[in-house]
């Protein structure tokens, strides 16, 4: 869409730390995979100077934590090793982890 968004998009090596068989099985439910997918992603454009601390509603409809202290931001558990990487409709922020959302609430 045209945003603005904010991602938190893990590393390559953050893929690569998650076990192969949630991989395989994101794979094969794409209602799973989409949720993890847009649970990396806030519909609103956040810079890291503007985190502020507590819960974010992400795409997915489901709440992330956010954090800051001093230079380092953290989303859920995982840290942002860099931030601010501007794109044409929003911000993204790498970071170490792939985030896992909470199951849905019944």
């Amino acid at each position: 869409g045209p945003g603005p968004f904010t991602v938190f998009a893990p590393t390559d090596e953050a893929f690569k730390a998650v076990p192969a068989k949630t991989m395989e099985e994101l794979g094969k439910d794409k209602e799973k995979l989409r949720a993890v997918l847009t649970f990396h992603v806030l519909p609103a454009k956040v810079m890291a100077a503007d985190v502020k601390p507590g819960n974010v509603k992400t795409v997915n409809t489901a709440e992330a934590n956010v954090s800051k202290a001093g230079s380092f931001v953290t989303y859920d558990e995982a840290l942002v090793t860099q931030a601010d990487v501007v794109a044409t409709n929003g911000v993204i922020h790498l970071i170490d982890k792939v985030v896992i959302p909470p199951p849905p609430k019944k």
